[in-house]
């Protein structure tokens, strides 16, 4: 598939998977009937892969011998009973060659550009990277959170509609246009809406998803059926708001937001390309998040809730759950799996406000037992069983309450599973979230965990991958943006793994790149640096009070890490590195290596002496 997201995937060691007891047609014909692809066709999406179906006793034994050495799990909702996909044409086959971004997006890399198509690409590209560099002239992220700390009255959601109007889209349009399934929560936000939005094409439905932040290219936030609106749709649209706002401005500064712009170019893309549902994913909070202008949404989701940007949000659950609940909109229907219950009673009162129903989904494992699929619960990777069920509820309301041909008559919170979501939850994507990637003798796990819940679930499929490699040596690299403390989130990395070099680094690629869809990060470049040598500190003062030996550095930049660490462990030698703590940490990851050399020189080791940033020595600092 062409730059498909990959969703968080926790490999399960079950029996399928270490006994090589794979499934056949003829063991459960009506199992291997429900997980046929039905491929649908996308807007300029490249051409799909053949799946096939669950594989036969033949190919058992090809897989279990491939089960260490194919590390490219682009992470099906399945991580054992996930079907088969053909190498597709024109794919580059030496890794050497190909991008790490190529494998991150597509399980084989992309299909190669034919020498026609080059120029028009790059033309393309050049274009879209003119739109991104103008976008990071408004207000960053970090400036936008640190003017809603000190102007905490300054209301984002109606400057949200005053730019929206401006820019020719009047509110009651996105009403009238747009059906919204509205999510919000601490985390599995994101992996819920992809959830949601693989369910819902199964159903014949076009989709569109918008969500934060991107991993390495801005388009990706707003999707068409799954796939990021193409570089020349984005740029088409981008002139067309941006120009109207500009030529409207009051004064320089008379502009939205980085997050608000694309909220509303966004509202102008699904519009323009028809789609039957918005699976629309909060940005920060939710009461006063600029996705949060639409009246009329019916279909509102809440997620798994802890402590997240407590300078902004508050500094307790109750606060952070009044904040989540903003969302809640008059006689929705609000389906969530918070456990918490100080939050739940928050959710519960403010959903009364609005006349909203409150149902609190079942698990999982329901919906497998309904249909005897309970055997199979094992395989699924955990980012079904955590959040499959709520993504099951909020795409079964939506198909309640639409009308036309799309309409399904489903009971409330029965747990149902039909083929269609079955088909969902198998072929969902989503990356850097407990993705594998085998690059350049380096098992890469990619993982954007950054609550002390999410750490646990990282470290614990992290654990369980090294154990089919167990000489390697481990490797982390970690970062923690905004102000919180990380000492909680390193405890359980301390307690849960042991790795034999640790890179704390700022969401910095390359220091002679200029990456424009990188420049607008929640830090700027300095305060990042201070961040990361703070948490190198925190780390270190953890090490001495636990005596034991302190395996951390600083590093300056990502592309400063993987050079030590070649110089360090040679090319032969085969790495497990765990990249963690920051979705931005992994797209600034992604762009390093693509720049990485795998042999590191002596001209290499004194471009990285000369310009100071190889580490800092933290004892002598």
């Amino acid at each position: 598939m062409h730059c498909r997201k990959v969703i968080r995937s926790v490999l399960k060691t079950s029996k399928w998977c270490l006994d090589g007891r794979f499934m056949s047609y003829s063991q459960f014909p009506r199992m291997a009937d429900d997980l046929k692809i039905r491929r649908e066709s996308t807007v300029l999406a490249a051409p799909r892969t053949h799946k096939s179906p669950l594989p036969g006793p033949q190919q058992q034994q090809q897989q279990q011998q491939q089960l260490h050495s194919n590390s490219n799990n682009n992470a099906n909702g399945f991580s054992n009973l996930k079907t088969q996909t053909q190498k597709p044409e024109n794919i580059n086959n030496n890794d050497d060659d190909e991008l790490f971004e190529n494998l991150v997006f597509s399980p084989y890399g992309r299909q190669r550009a034919k020498d026609q198509d080059k120029n028009r690409i790059a033309r393309e590209d050049a274009e879209f990277n003119e739109c991104i560099q103008t976008l990071a002239t408004l207000f960053s992220n970090w400036e936008t959170i640190k003017n809603s700390i000190w102007y905490a009255k300054d209301n984002s959601k109606l400057n949200t509609i005053k730019f929206l109007e401006r820019s020719g889209l009047p509110l009651s349009t996105v009403e009238q246009q747009l059906s919204i399934i509205h999510v919000a929560g601490t985390k599995g936000k994101g992996s819920t809406c992809a959830l949601v939005d693989s369910i819902l094409r199964q159903y014949g439905a076009k989709t569109g998803f918008f969500s934060s932040p991107h991993l390495l290219s801005t388009n990706e936030r707003i999707r068409i059926n799954g796939d990021p609106l193409p570089k020349n749709k984005f740029t088409h649209h981008f002139w067309q708001v941006f120009n109207r706002l500009s030529e409207q401005r009051e004064h320089e500064l008379d502009m939205p937001t980085f997050f608000m712009f694309l909220t509303i170019l966004s509202f102008h893309v699904f519009i323009a390309e028809k789609v039957d549902v918005l699976i629309l994913e909060v940005g920060i909070g939710g009461e006063s998040d600029c996705t949060n202008v639409v009246r009329n949404v019916k279909t509102i989701g809440i997620t798994s809730l802890a402590l997240e940007h407590t300078d902004l949000l508050g500094k307790t659950l109750k606060e952070i759950a009044w904040q989540k609940a903003g969302i809640i909109k008059p006689d929705s229907h609000v389906y969530t799996h918070v456990q918490q219950p100080e939050c739940l009673k928050v959710i519960y009162e403010r959903a009364a406000e609005k006349n909203a129903k409150i149902i609190e989904v079942l698990s999982t494992e329901a919906y497998f037992n309904y249909n005897l699929y309970g055997d199979y619960l094992d395989s699924c990777n955990d980012y079904v069983r955590l959040n499959g069920a709520l993504a099951i509820q909020l795409s079964y309301d939506w198909l309640r309450q639409t009308t036309g041909p799309l309409h399904q008559n489903n009971a409330v919170n029965e747990p149902k599973m039909s083929a269609e979501v079955l088909r969902g939850l198998a072929n969902a994507h989503w990356p850097g979230r407990c993705q594998l990637v085998a690059y350049r003798n380096m098992r890469i796990h990619l993982d954007g965990a950054h609550t002390v819940e999410s750490m646990r679930i990282c470290c614990d499929w992290y654990l369980k991958s090294i154990k089919l490699s167990a000489d390697n040596p481990k490797i982390l690299i970690f970062n923690r943006t905004g102000e919180s403390d990380p000492l909680p989130i390193l405890r359980v990395i301390d307690e849960s793994c042991d790795f034999d070099m640790i890179c704390f680094v700022p969401n910095l690629s390359n220091p002679a790149k200029n990456d424009p869809n990188q420049t607008t990060l929640y830090f700027p470049a300095d305060e990042q640096r201070k961040r990361a040598k703070s948490i190198a500190i925190i780390w270190e003062q953890l090490c001495a009070a636990k005596n034991q030996t302190n395996q951390g550095q600083m590093y300056n930049t990502l592309l400063d890490a993987f050079t030590e660490m070649r110089l360090r462990y040679p090319q032969d030698i085969e790495l497990d590195v765990l990249v963690t703590g920051s979705i931005h940490l992994l797209g600034a990851a992604i762009s390093a290596l693509n720049d990485f050399q795998t042999k590191p020189s002596i001209e290499i080791d004194d471009w990285v002496s000369s310009s100071g940033s190889k580490l800092e020595n933290l004892s002598k600092s």
